[in-house]
């Protein structure tokens, strides 16, 4: 199944079609949230959460039955009934933890259950249970008494010796699930057993931690004793990060999915355990005055051996040499030879001026705050990182991203000068880098914008696949090429993509579940996409569930989305469009001009809000202004046409709408190709 990628995405999408989803509704179960690589599901009774679960694996035995070894696609479950809590719709506590760990003991196209599930059902059910004794289990106090469920049929055919094929574990969102009973609560762990095969191994593929060795990097800590240096710490780890992750012969954990353990109390072996690393980098950095101590240790976390363990006692001006040594010290101490040529990247990515190299950490701290202040933060810090180092690649790339995030969030003042800005600082750091991966993810993204000359969604596709290609480590690569796919319409591809990202950042940044669970809802899988989306709580999580609600072809639950989301950003253009659209789907043509014709100044510039209030006059029989706002839109957008209406729009409005608003543009001038 590995030999066709595209085929065993199209087999999952079956299985969970013909398969899961009508059992899980057939016993009566509701889809909480998605856990990462799986699901959580509410469950009327212990009994159901067993019969669901026995009932998956008989239908799968049967399915497998006649297919190649090589070829089998197989489930692992775990049950356990216990406490749960419930919080904002989310559930938690030891009855959920224990299911996990129960799965991770079963058979592929096996359930393991705990004690208290074999006590409930044994005199309800017609199963058989093996004592597989005690087990001591992660986070749980007490050891777990374990009983394997006897199926006729799924065991059978789950033993019988497989050659595995590799797939995202991820692949779909049917991995781990969770069923849970109010109160006390059956919780079924379900997972998709990970198969392997060489030739499934292709470009869109996460490495394999096994092949090569696997490293995660703890934020290094602060002892300085002032709040105020945190930056330093943050950009060590940054930076021996960035360095690491050029060579092709380590797999380097995401800096995000690390972040969750800054200040915390937690041993190596806990980290590689859940990042599914073999060696931890951990560190402190003390600055006093002019002098800096930065100590390191690098740990196997298989044998708790210190494979490396270092102080330095340097002038803060020496941090950079400091950091070089480090890097060539760790792959080292990994049996990775760093070559000549990602040598030379990691230095010509990089600055030798101190206070360019501190401006360009705080920009990038700005940055991530994603608000109209922080972009504008970080502007004023790329544009004086850059002032001190003009051929510094990495803030050239955070400024142009700086101006690319204000211009598409409708936030920059100047749309064009921005866009135009942007496109220009990360050409160059191209020029300085012709293989820096994250600049060809940001040509990609500019690749999308309709008011640029370079808008092509082909070109944008190539670039993506580059910023993978050289770079396969970054979950934010792979999360440009998925929406890039998705853009394109081809939505069980940006499925996959988007959950690489999200198995190579265990701990992602917020929009990335999002964009995962709105793929999902254009894929069709609309039950398990909102429940990934279950508790929004930003501007981006509530567009992304109302984007979720669309596929859904839940209109007013959209709007809803829509409308917290402009709530809360009311400056954001992006949020302002696809609320209009909304409106105008509903009916509610009125509001849609309204909230279009009273926005900013600057929305005025932003091609999607005179495409949608052109869209809205037209729909209000206004023809006059309907031609005024769609000249302006093929003034801004040229290369705009109604091929591409379509590609962007299927699925989040009814056909009959689409069909209707293409007409229309095609009336005021829009062009078929």
């Amino acid at each position: 199944m590995g030999e066709d990628e595209e085929g065993t995405l199209a087999a999952l999408k079956m299985i969970r079609r013909d398969l899961g989803d009508p059992k899980i509704k057939e016993h009566r179960g509701r889809i909480v949230k998605t856990t990462g690589d799986g699901l959580l599901i509410e469950f009327a009774s212990v009994v159901d959460a067993v019969r669901c679960a026995v009932d998956v694996q008989r239908a799968m035995a049967e399915r497998n039955a006649d297919v190649a070894a090589e070829r089998r696609i197989e489930f692992r479950m775990g049950i356990n009934i216990g406490d749960i809590i419930i919080e904002d719709g989310d559930i938690f506590g030891d009855g959920v933890n224990v299911a996990a760990r129960l799965e991770a003991l079963a058979e592929p196209g096996g359930i393991c259950v705990s004690r208290v599930v074999r006590d409930q059902v044994r005199d309800k059910l017609d199963f058989s249970f093996e004592d597989l004794g005690e087990q001591q289990v992660k986070n749980i106090a007490r050891p777990v008494r374990v009983y394997r469920v006897w199926i006729s049929g799924a065991m059978r055919v789950a033993a019988a010796p497989a050659a595995r094929l590799r797939l995202s574990r991820r692949a779909i969102a049917i991995g781990v699930v969770a069923c849970i009973v109010v109160a006390s609560a059956a919780v079924v762990g379900w997972r998709l057993h990970p198969l392997t095969h060489p030739a499934a191994i292709g470009p869109a593929t996460p490495p394999a931690l096994a092949d090569k060795p696997s490293i995660a990097v703890l934020p290094f800590a602060n002892l300085s004793g002032d709040p105020a240096q945190d930056y330093i710490a943050e950009g060590l780890t940054e930076n021996l990060l960035d360095a690491l992750a050029q060579d092709p012969g380590l797999f380097v954990v995401s800096r995000n999915a690390t972040l969750l353990y800054r200040g915390k109390a937690i041993t190596p072996q806990e980290v590689a355990k859940d990042l599914s690393v073999r060696y931890v980098l951990e560190g402190s950095v003390q600055k006093s005055g002019d002098q800096i101590r930065v100590t390191a240790q690098l740990i196997d976390a298989t044998t708790d051996n210190h494979l490396l363990s270092r102080k330095y006692d340097r002038k803060f001006t020496d941090l950079f040499a400091l950091e070089d040594d480090l890097s060539l010290q760790i792959a080292s101490a990994l049996n990775v030879h760093l070559s000549g040529r990602v040598e030379a990247q990691i230095i010509a990515q990089g600055t030798r001026n101190l206070e360019a190299w501190e401006a360009q950490v705080r920009g990038f701290q700005a940055l991530m705050r994603l608000t109209p202040d922080g972009m504008e933060d970080a502007i004023r810090l790329g544009e004086h990182a850059i002032d001190l180092d003009p051929n510094y690649a990495f803030a050239l790339l955070d400024l142009a991203y700086a101006y690319f995030l204000q211009a598409n969030n409708g936030w920059a003042k100047d749309r064009p000068s921005a866009l135009v800005r942007a496109s220009q600082l990360n050409d160059k750091a191209l020029k300085i880098d012709p293989e820096f991966a994250p600049a060809y993810r940001l040509r990609a993204a500019l690749k999308l914008v309709p008011d640029l000359p370079e808008f092509d969604f082909d070109a944008a596709l190539a670039d993506a696949r580059k910023s993978v290609e050289l770079q396969p480590n970054d979950d934010l690569n792979h999360w440009t090429l998925g929406s890039v796919l998705f853009w394109l319409g081809r939505f069980e591809d940006a499925t996959a993509e988007l959950a690489t990202a999200l198995q190579l950042n265990p701990h992602p940044y917020g929009f990335e579940p999002g964009w995962h669970a709105m793929a999902l809802s254009a894929a069709g899988h609309h039950e398990v996409a909102i429940a990934e989306v279950a508790n929004p709580k930003t501007p981006t999580d509530f567009f992304l569930r109302g984007r979720v609600e669309a596929y859904a072809q839940n209109f007013a639950d959209a709007a809803k989305s829509f409308e917290r989301a402009h709530a809360l950003d009311p400056l954001g253009a992006v949020y302002a469009f696809n609320l209009a659209a909304v409106y105008d789907q509903l009916g509610r043509i009125d509001e849609a001009i309204s909230l279009l014709e009273n926005g900013p100044p600057q929305w005025r510039s932003v091609p999607y809000v005179r495409l949608w209030l052109a869209l809205s006059y037209a729909l209000a029989a206004r023809k006059e202004q309907a031609a005024k706002e769609f000249a302006a839109f093929r003034a801004l957008a040229p290369k705009y046409t109604l091929a591409i209406e379509r590609q962007l729009n299927v699925g989040s409005l009814t056909q009959e709408f689409l069909n209707q608003i293409v007409a229309l543009s095609g009336e005021y001038g829009i062009p078929e190709k």
